[in-house]
């Protein structure tokens, strides 16, 4: 159900959503203690977790910048205004290290810069123009300013390749304006510079990629006056190849000669999860809302990372949940998205990727927001927004921390997960840092719907905690209506999204982020016999303080 927003005068409007937004606190309030309660009654299983209580050698650093978001390249400027920096701010104010924005996709080898376009950032020229990946692009000099407009972020951009005929007075023309403005003074605010997208689907074999982009990449070190600076990203595999190998991935790309270039940063490859066509909740929760069905998906995956590390960063540089033809926008990025998309992070940070990039356009449904009104769509906060909130504060900003997935036994495992942070972090006064588990993930996967005529059940998770412990804290990512909850801007206040209480809107906050009941949100729960038991309800994730 919908909440119809009426047609007010501004001042009006803005009340009109204030009292919304109380009456859904309370009602909020009220259902979370309902459902808690009930979820409690109604846990059917426990899973007893079982994790060292120092940092073992296997735990993997959690990278501080590790949450990453990505614009397609024809778009930028789009996302260019005070909302969706904002959004981005909201993300940075809980890292310790500045996020980093991806601009890059499809139409990002083929823009062409025109400087007589004065009168618009950009204009379509040839394919299915706007939004067709076939779609090519003329930019002009105000293109440019977007990337001045996200002060606490830094970049990753993609050099135009031509889809492998590229003109060199061209790519240096994109190259170079975008240095210019991305970097702004501070050199070090360009994390990559990535050399082209998706070669394989212009480019037969990973030696003829690798000569054609040492070709640009040498136009752009002799423009820029790089030197032997490490900053390239390379590859950018397709996610079908990334899987195979076939024609090639990051690993081929590396024996093509890439390994042997010290100025080779990092390698991306491309992720998409979904590939159902048919979209209710059975196939939500096979091809999404499923820890088996995201690890399954990594084999291929680790076969390039073990082969560029440690020379190279690895990431997931375009990441979605899934691009299939006719998706609804409440399974592409609804609630349960949310899970898929928090789930994921963390099982690609546990094996050791280095940043993950949650990719989108005004038109894409996979994206977690709509900037502005282009789309006809907009502009919106999803919920899967929340999920890069969540997966931020489990790094956290105040320390160091390693993860390690714990695993789950006794069945279902497919429908749960768990992960551990360590403390890595010596102390202010120089003594070395105690590495003790001081915070978990827990993801119930179990799909549940509100429409549904099934009670929401419960999934028990019983973990270990040091001598001494008393109580620990509990924070819920969740929604009231279940896997389809699209958030306050698409679906009203009935379909909420909070992550510890907090929300993110256009409508009532601009992105900045607020607190549906004025304050976090968070549940203490007592320790017995060493352990705390905390209740997930089916389709919610929490963390859970040591």
């Amino acid at each position: 159900m919908k909440i119809a927003t009426p047609s007010l005068p501004s001042r009006v409007l803005t009340l009109y959503l204030a009292l919304s937004q109380s009456h859904a606190a309370a009602t909020a309030a009220t259902a979370a203690t309902a459902a808690t309660a009930d979820a409690d009654a109604a846990a059917s299983a426990t899973k007893t977790l079982s994790f060292p209580s120092s940092q073992p050698t296997n735990a993997v650093p959690a990278p501080p910048d590790f949450v990453s978001l990505g614009f397609e390249t024809a778009f930028l400027d789009n996302y260019a205004n005070a909302f969706s920096a904002n959004l981005v701010a909201s993300l940075a104010g809980r890292m310790s290290a500045a996020p980093v924005l991806r601009v890059g996709g499809t139409s990002g080898d083929r823009v062409q810069f025109d400087p007589a376009l004065r009168d618009a950032n950009k204009t379509c020229v040839k394919g299915a123009c706007p939004d067709g990946s076939d779609a090519s692009f003329v930019l002009g000099p105000g293109y440019f300013d977007a990337f001045r407009s996200f002060p606490t972020a830094r970049w990753t951009f993609q050099a135009p390749l031509g889809d492998g005929v590229y003109n060199r007075t061209q790519l240096l023309a994109y190259v170079e304006r975008a240095w210019e403005a991305a970097a702004a003074g501070e050199e070090d605010r360009v994390d990559a510079i990535a050399l082209g997208n998706e070669p394989s689907m212009y480019w037969k074999t990973a030696k003829e990629y690798r000569e054609g982009a040492a070709r640009a990449q040498a136009a752009i070190v002799k423009a820029l006056g790089l030197g032997d600076r490490k900053i390239f990203q390379v590859a950018e595999t397709i996610k079908p190849a990334a899987m195979s190998h076939s024609p090639y991935a990051a690993q081929e790309v590396f024996e093509a000669g890439f390994d042997s270039d010290a100025t080779v940063k990092t390698v991306g490859e491309h992720w998409y999860q979904g590939t159902a066509t048919t979209f209710d909740i059975e196939a939500l929760q096979a091809d999404l809302m499923n820890h088996t069905a995201i690890t399954n998906r990594f084999p291929g995956y680790l076969k390039s990372l073990d082969a560029v590390q440690p020379t190279a960063a690895y990431t997931l540089s375009e990441t979605g949940s899934t691009i299939a033809r006719g998706v609804p926008l409440a399974y592409a990025s609804g609630f349960g998205a949310a899970l898929w998309s928090a789930d994921f992070q963390l099982a690609a940070m546990s094996r050791r990727v280095r940043r993950v990039v949650s990719s989108g356009r005004p038109v894409a449904k996979h994206a977690p927001w709509v900037p502005d009104d282009s789309s006809g769509g907009g502009p919106a906060v999803r919920a899967l927004w929340a999920a890069s909130m969540f997966v931020a504060d489990f790094v956290g900003k105040d320390k160091r921390r390693s993860v390690l997935e714990v695993p789950l036994g006794g069945g279902g495992e497919a429908l749960a997960s768990a992960y551990v942070m360590y403390d890595d972090d010596d102390d202010d006064d120089g003594t070395a840092s105690s590495k003790a588990a001081d915070r978990v993930a827990l993801v119930n996967l179990k799909a549940w719907e509100a429409a549904s005529d099934q009670d929401r059940g419960s999934l028990a998770f019983a973990v270990p905690v040091v001598k001494g412990t008393d109580s620990v804290k509990v924070r819920r990512l969740r929604a009231d209506a279940g896997a389809w909850a699209t958030g306050f801007d698409e679906g009203g206040a009935e379909e909420n999204v909070t992550w510890a209480g907090e929300q993110w809107t256009y409508k009532v906050d601009k992105g900045k982020g607020h607190y549906v009941d004025g304050k976090l949100e968070e549940q203490t729960v007592k320790v017995q016999d060493g352990r705390a038991v905390v209740n997930v309800p089916d389709t919610e994730a929490v963390i859970v303080y040591l």
